[in-house]
């Protein structure tokens, strides 16, 4: 495919309106990115007939496609209707409640569309927090302090209709497995009849870098849909007994147990933590906790009937002699 700096270095001018001279190539039109940057659509042209590919143009009168082996220009008056295309992820991987895989970078602009659908708003008696959906079952990644003291809460979707996102809230929906040490919980909803839920990939927080370019959607203060960007500081700081992305991407209450995302739409974190008063130090728990939960989520599943509170470490064993000091007086 005809990369971005390629298409850039093309001519401005359009071919169909340059003199070709003889036994000489016409020049091609010089590609611009547009201002969301390169983006694959399907252009619907009638009698069931489509150009898909990378708009990397648009004039008053034309697009300009990339098809991979060349670029075509398709008259605005021949275009009926314009769709954006599905992303084809690659190398992707199923482990039934998440699933992994390989996914081009979006501008955030065109990957917050594409992800948020999957992001949802958890209620419960005393506050309300962020989500994500993981599989088209229904599974629900959070943070454990949003639903702690919690079996079942409201979960709110915003599902695509006609070109907009609508609401659809389901109630008492159950809290199947939480770990309180790294603040992840895992709810189950229902999905409503005749509705295929979407969700996203899980990512390598492994492969985060530092200064990386990533974004939050969530519900901070109860702002739905909320889009916040930033970069990654720190890709380990140690905070709770455990490693964080140390993120500064604006997040607030609200934020908590929503995902942050990677350029290519991964969740590569889950925002759970921030300080207040200090503006661009919050943390996310990286994704390789979420994976670790989910599929060991038996391990962490909630049982209403038991209190494990009273758990406590034991003591170490003594040494030999009891309390007796050492003796550091050299022998005679």
């Amino acid at each position: 495919m005809l990369t971005a700096v390629l298409a850039l270095a093309l001519l401005q001018q359009d071919p169909t309106s340059a003199p070709v001279q003889p036994q000489q190539p016409a020049p091609a039109p010089r590609i611009e990115a547009t201002a969301d940057g390169p983006r694959v659509e399907i252009l619907h042209l009638g009698e069931d007939r489509q150009v898909r590919g990378t708009v990397v143009k648009e004039t008053a009168d034309a697009i300009y496609v990339d098809l991979g082996f060349d670029i075509v220009r398709v008259p605005i008056a021949a275009v009926v209707r314009r769709s954006e295309a599905e992303r084809r992820a690659t190398r992707s991987h199923d482990e039934g409640i998440f699933r992994t895989a390989d996914l081009p970078e979006l501008p955030v602009a065109a990957g917050a569309r594409t992800v948020g659908p999957a992001v949802v708003k958890i209620e419960t008696p005393t506050g309300s927090g962020s989500g994500f959906l993981t599989s088209p079952e229904g599974y629900v990644v959070t943070n454990f302090h949003v639903v702690d003291g919690e079996l079942e809460v409201d979960v709110l979707l915003y599902l695509p209709e006609d070109g907009a996102l609508r609401t659809h809230k389901l109630r008492d929906c159950k809290v199947l497995a939480q770990n309180p040490q790294i603040d992840l919980a895992l709810v189950k909803i229902e999905p409503p009849e005749g509705i295929e839920l979407p969700f996203v990939y899980v990512g390598d927080s492994e492969q985060v870098e530092v200064g990386q370019s990533v974004y939050a959607i969530g519900a901070p203060i109860g702002l739905d849909r909320t889009v916040t960007q930033g970069i990654v500081s720190v890709a380990n700081r140690s905070f709770g007994g455990h490693t964080m992305l140390q993120i500064d991407v604006p997040i607030n209450p609200g934020n908590s147990g929503g995902p942050l995302f990677d350029l290519s739409g991964r969740v590569v974190g889950v925002n759970s933590a921030g300080y207040q008063g200090f503006q661009g130090l919050n943390f996310a728990i990286p994704s390789k906790y979420v994976k670790d939960f989910l599929r060991n989520r038996e391990a962490f599943s909630v049982d209403g009937k038991r209190n494990e509170d009273g758990i406590h470490f034991l003591p170490a064993p003594r040494r030999p002699g009891g309390e007796a000091k050492r003796d550091s007086t050299p022998a005679k």
